[in-house]
Order: C-alpha cells, then sequence, then structure tokens
C-alpha cells in the first residue's frame, strides 16, 4: 500500500475515494507561513523529483512518518516558504516527463541542485505558480490556462490544451468557507496510475467538454465527485 499527500482540508468523499483506490493518506496541515488559501497546499510544501520528494524546510520534521516508512528518499529543502509571492513559490516546480517548469530565479537551492543532477530539462517562465497552473495529464500532455506557458510548452513539443476561460475553480479561506480567490486547475487535478482525479465535478470546469475528451483519448479513466464545486487542494503526491 502507497501513501499519498494530501491537503487536510480535503473533503471526506475524496479522502475516501483515494482510500478505496488502496492509499493512505498524509494530510498537511495549515501552516501560518504562508496566507490561508494555500496553507495547507501539497504544491506549495513538496517538489517530487523521481524517487525523491524534498520538503519545505519547516514542514519535513512534520512528515516523520515518511522518513521511516516510504520507498522514497525524503529530504528537506534549504528554505522556508514565506507570506508574500515570491516567498511562496519556491516548491512550487512542475515537472512533466524529463522536463521541470519553473520560474528558477525563485527555487528552493535543494530542488534545483536535485533537478540539475537529475538530468532533467529546465524550462524557465514568468509564471511563479508553475504547478498550480498546469494539470500535467501524462509524460508529454498538459493542460493549462496560462497562454505564455502554453507557448513555451508547445515549443517543446508538448501536447497543451489551452483553455480559453477561467475555471470556477473554488480556493478555501482560513474559516474553511470558499474564498473570493479563483484556484488554479493544477492544483484541483491530480493523477494516480491511469486515473485522473477531479477534486469536484468535471461538468462545472469542462464548458465544451474539451478537458474530458483531452484525458480520454489518452486512455486514462476520469475520477471525478457529481455535483460538488471544484477545489484546487494544491494537488496530491504519491509517495
Amino acid at each position: 500500500m502507497g501513501y499519498i499527500i494530501v491537503d487536510s482540508r480535503m473533503r471526506n468523499v475524496e479522502k475516501n475515494t483515494l482510500k478505496y483506490l488502496g492509499y493512505k493518506l498524509i494530510e498537511l496541515k495549515k501552516s501560518n507561513n504562508v496566507y490561508a488559501e494555500i496553507s495547507s497546499h501539497v504544491d506549495i510544501f513538496t517538489t517530487k523529483i523521481n524517487d525523491t520528494l524534498v520538503v519545505e524546510k519547516s514542514k519535513f520534521e512534520n512528515l516523520d512518518f515518511l522518513l521511516k516508512n516510504s520507498q522514497y528518499n525524503v529530504i528537506s529543502g534549504k528554505e522556508e516558504v514565506g507570506l508574500h509571492y515570491p516567498d511562496d513559490i519556491k516548491y512550487n516546480v512542475c515537472i512533466v516527463g524529463n522536463y521541470a517548469i519553473h520560474n528558477f530565479k525563485y527555487t528552493d537551492k535543494t530542488v534545483l541542485k536535485k533537478l540539475k543532477e537529475s538530468g532533467y530539462e529546465l524550462i524557465n517562465v514568468e509564471q511563479g505558480y508553475t504547478n498550480c497552473s498546469i494539470a500535467v495529464i501524462d509524460n508529454t500532455s498538459v493542460i493549462t490556462t496560462d497562454k505564455k506557458i502554453a507557448e513555451k510548452l508547445i515549443a517543446n513539443n508538448f501536447s497543451v490544451l489551452l483553455l480559453d476561460y477561467i475555471p470556477n475553480i473554488k480556493l478555501k479561506d482560513e474559516y474553511g468557507n470558499f474564498s473570493s480567490m479563483t484556484g488554479f486547475i493544477g492544483g484541483a487535478i491530480g493523477r494516480i496510475g491511469d486515473n485522473i482525479i477531479i477534486f469536484g465535478d468535471l461538468d462545472k470546469i469542462d464548458e465544451d467538454g474539451k478537458i474530458r475528451e483531452f484525458i480520454r483519448i489518452r486512455n486514462l479513466n476520469i475520477i471525478d465527485f457529481k455535483n460538488l464545486d471544484v477545489i484546487d487542494y494544491g494537488g496530491i503526491v504519491e509517495v
């Protein structure tokens, strides 16, 4: 049985589905180092690089269970995240196949060192919330709403579905209610094996059916949650 790191604020129906798929959950608790909406987002505090998981410095000691039980090499990052951009994006690197995408001016030094040692090709972009902005479908296919990211990835021969609208993706505030801020598509979609999981009802963000078709033609299963609003949890990480 494997482990999945999730936002502790994830709804029970989603947690139970992940457990049904055969995983134990490790829930990230809220941090006061960043603003409430992303305070327990997995993609703010971790970067998975092959068989290594780099964990943000302040969160590292709280994942002692992983250090003892995971098949992955779990190491601490060099830096802590901070309250204001770009101090909150240090670990928000998106990895697609053998490429790593980020604004590398702000990447945690341990993460950057590990990416280079592992032979990843680095694609530098202006957007710092890179992993938030990109939903990774497979090693060559992504979904995004960011035109500049799309252009960079298309230039590197990725198959890109660029949405020409802003999906209605929610974020949770400090009280657990929906925030006035809008979430990102990368944080609202995760992949486990051949399953693409949407944290809510896909129909609520798929205005023209292109997301469903983009996933379907890649022979992947879609798991979503009918009639529920789609929430950005910062994705999930399997370890």
